[in-house]
C-alpha cells in the first residue's frame, strides 16, 4: 500500500478519535454510577453556555467532577404531611399572627404605580418602611424621597411591590431572641437579592413574564420564614455558613418537615393565588429531579425551576458565603461542588434556560450584582 494512503488512512482515524473524545468530554455531569442518581430528564449535553456551546472553562473533563455527598445520594425529601410530629408543626407555623391583609393584593401582576400607591397607602406603616428602604443605602439617593409617590416613582413598581411585600411577610414574625432576628434578617436579603438577580437574568433572557418570575424568587424564601418563625432554634442552619442541602436535611431531621412544606401551608393561610401555592409546594422538587413527575403544568414547572437556580445562588452569597459577588461560568454541580446543583445541567437545558450561562458571564451582569451585594452589607 502507498506510504500516502497509509498517512491519509491514520490522520482520518485520528480525526474520528478526536471527535469521538470531544464529544464524550461534553456529556452531562449528570451521568454517574450510583443508580439512585440517574436523571429523569433524558439529555446527554448541555447547549446553555454560549453561541458555541463549547465546554465549561473551568470544568472541560466531568471525570474531575466528584460524585455528591453519600447523604444526597441516600436522602428522601418529605413532600406533605405525612405523621403527628408534622401536623403540630403545621398548626403552629399556621396559628402565626394573621397574615397581612394587604398580601394578597400585592401578590397580584401589578404595572400601574397608582394601582400599587392605592393599596400600599391603605397602611402607614407600610408606607413609612418603604419610604425607609429607598432612602437607605441600598440606593445611595443625593436627595431624600419623602412621599410613598415618589419612592414607588423611583424605585419602580416591581421593587416597590416586593419591598412592601417583605415587610408585609416581616408582620407575621415575633422574634423570641437575637439568634432568630439575625437569622430572618439574612433570610430578608436572600429574597431581596434572589428578587432582584431573578429581574435582572429574566430581562437579560427578554423573558416577557420577568416581574411574575422576580416575585416567585422572593416567595421562595417564605418557607424558610414559617419554620423560623415556628421554631426559632433552627435559626443556626442560617447562620454557620450551610450549604442548601445541609440546611434541609438539618432542619428535616430536627423537625420532621421542610420549608417547601411549610411555606405551602403559610401561603393557603395567607390566600394567595392558587398557581403561588403550588408552585411553592415543589420548590424543592429540582433538588432531587422530581418535578416533571409532579402534577404542575410545564409553565408552573419552568417557573419553579428558575427561581430554584436563582434561590440556590443567592444561597451561595448570603447564607453560605463562598463567594461575594457571582463568579460562575455556569450554574452547575461542576462549578458550584454544591449536592443542590446536582441536576442543574440537565434540567436548565430541558426548560430552555440553557442562555443563562451567557448572562451569568457577562460583566455589566457581574457589576450590578456585585453592587447589589455591596449595599447588603453582609457581614452586618
Amino acid at each position: 500500500m502507498p506510504l500516502d494512503i497509509i498517512i491519509n488512512s491514520i490522520a482520518i482515524v485520528g480525526l474520528i478519535l478526536v471527535i469521538f473524545l470531544y464529544r464524550m468530554s461534553k456529556k452531562s455531569t449528570i451521568a454517574t454510577k450510583n443508580p439512585k442518581l440517574k436523571s429523569t430528564i433524558n439529555t446527554t449535553t448541555f447547549s446553555g453556555l454560549g453561541e458555541a456551546n463549547e465546554p465549561s472553562p473551568k470544568l472541560r473533563n466531568p471525570k474531575d467532577v466528584p460524585d455528591p455527598s453519600e447523604d444526597f445520594i441516600n436522602f428522601i425529601l418529605l413532600e406533605d404531611i405525612v405523621d403527628e410530629k408534622q401536623r403540630n408543626l403545621f398548626d403552629s407555623a399556621t396559628s402565626l399572627k394573621k397574615p397581612h391583609p394587604l398580601l394578597i393584593s400585592l401578590t397580584r401582576d401589578i404595572k400601574d404605580p397608582k394601582e400599587l400607591l392605592y393599596i400600599i397607602k391603605n397602611d402607614p406603616e407600610l408606607v413609612v418602611k418603604v419610604i425607609k428602604v429607598a432612602n437607605s443605602s441600598l440606593f445611595a439617593l443625593r436627595k431624600s424621597i419623602t412621599t410613598i409617590n415618589h419612592a414607588i416613582v423611583y424605585l419602580g413598581v416591581l421593587r416597590a411591590k416586593n419591598i412592601a411585600m417583605q415587610f408585609a411577610l416581616e408582620r407575621s414574625v415575633d422574634f423570641v431572641n437575637d439568634e432568630q432576628k439575625r437569622a430572618y434578617h439574612k433570610i430578608w436579603k436572600a429574597s431581596f437579592l434572589a428578587s432582584s438577580i431573578g429581574l435582572l437574568i429574566a430581562k437579560d433572557l427578554k423573558l416577557e413574564n420577568s416581574a411574575e418570575l422576580s416575585t416567585r424568587c422572593l416567595l421562595d424564601y417564605l418557607g424558610d420564614i414559617s419554620l423560623l418563625t415556628a421554631k426559632p432554634i433552627i435559626a443556626k442552619y442560617y447562620l454557620n455558613h450551610s450549604t442548601h442541602f445541609e440546611r434541609v436535611k438539618g432542619i428535616q431531621k430536627e423537625l420532621g418537615t421542610n420549608a417547601a412544606i411549610m411555606g405551602k401551608a403559610f401561603a393557603r393561610n395567607a390566600q394567595l393565588p392558587e398557581q403561588i401555592i403550588d408552585s411553592i409546594g415543589a420548590s424543592m422538587l429540582p433538588m432531587l429531579d422530581k418535578l416533571t413527575g409532579s402534577e404542575l403544568s410545564k409553565e408552573q414547572q419552568t417557573v419553579v425551576i428558575f427561581s430554584y437556580y436563582v434561590s440556590r445562588i443567592t444561597d451561595l452569597i448570603i447564607f453560605q458565603r463562598s463567594m461575594d459577588r457571582i463568579d460562575l461560568d455556569e450554574i452547575s454541580f461542576a462549578e458550584t461542588r454544591c449536592d443542590s446543583f446536582f441536576y442543574a445541567q440537565a434540567q436548565i437545558e430541558y426548560y430552555g434556560f440553557g442562555n443563562i450561562n451567557s448572562t451569568l458571564r457577562k460583566a455589566r451582569f457581574k457589576q450590578e450584582v456585585g453592587a447589589l451585594i455591596e449595599k447588603l452589607r453582609l457581614d452586618e
